[in-house]
């Protein structure tokens, strides 16, 4: 004997296109700063920061990216540093650098080194700011920290210091040195001009994580291959 069960029909619940785009327009910005905070936590992890700094210092990046701290005022304009973008890539440098995970010497090599490429690519453009090619500054971290730690372990903690301190000095610090850079920045009316600032996916930020990951991969194929660290421990 056969029994019919109630059938139940599950219908779609209807959404206008209106509702649709207001939604892609919340989730797709979340999705990407989340992957992008996962990303970078790891990242930071590789160059020897614990779990929950790496945790802290990419929610302090991503947070202080929209906070401009005014440091020097010049005439009626104001040259500030972002907290993101130049502050906190400031103290992870220095905390590797004062830990002995990084060599001293050589992190100053690589700064110098991605300081010049940057002053030569960068172009000051007036009413936006200072621009350069994205691919260049992590490039040149990354090639500079295996160069100088011959493929070892060291190489991303390298080529972060030199790609976020060296495009810092050669792409705003130096340009903005410069007095006819400056002034065609400024303009007429009163300007803020802000060291490392671009908002959450500033320039600074992105080129340390992108150096440290191109640096780590290229490092990794290296040391299989073999002939490069011969002792993993040293410099």
């Amino acid at each position: 004997m056969e029994t019919e069960l109630p059938a139940i029909a599950i219908l779609p619940v209807p959404f206008s296109p209106e509702q649709i785009l207001v939604a892609l327009a919340v989730l797709i910005p979340v999705l990407v700063i989340f992957n992008l905070f996962l990303i970078s936590e790891g990242v930071f992890e590789s160059i020897g920061l614990r779990f929950y700094q790496a945790v802290l210092v990419t929610a302090g990046a991503l947070v202080g990216s929209l906070i401009d701290i005014p440091l020097i005022p010049v005439g009626e304009d104001v040259i500030a540093v972002n907290v993101g973008g130049a502050v906190i890539p400031l103290f992870v440098t220095i905390e590797m650098v004062g830990r002995g995970r990084v060599s001293r010497p050589k992190s100053l090599t690589a700064v110098g080194i991605v300081a010049v490429v940057a002053y030569a690519a960068a172009t000051p453009v007036p009413g936006l700011g200072i621009t350069m090619p994205f691919y260049v500054a992590p490039l040149a971290g990354a090639v500079t920290g295996l160069l100088l730690a011959r493929g070892c372990r060291a190489a991303p903690g390298i080529a972060y210091a030199g790609g976020t301190m060296g495009t810092l000095l050669g792409a705003d610090i130096f340009n903005l040195a410069d007095p006819e850079v400056f002034s065609a920045l400024t303009g007429d009316g009163p300007t803020v001009l802000t060291i490392g600032g671009a908002g959450i996916f500033d320039g600074i930020f992105v080129t340390g994580i992108l150096a440290v990951i191109l640096a780590a991969y290229a490092g990794r194929g290296l040391r299989k291959k073999g002939g490069v660290c011969p002792q993993e421990g040293g410099e």
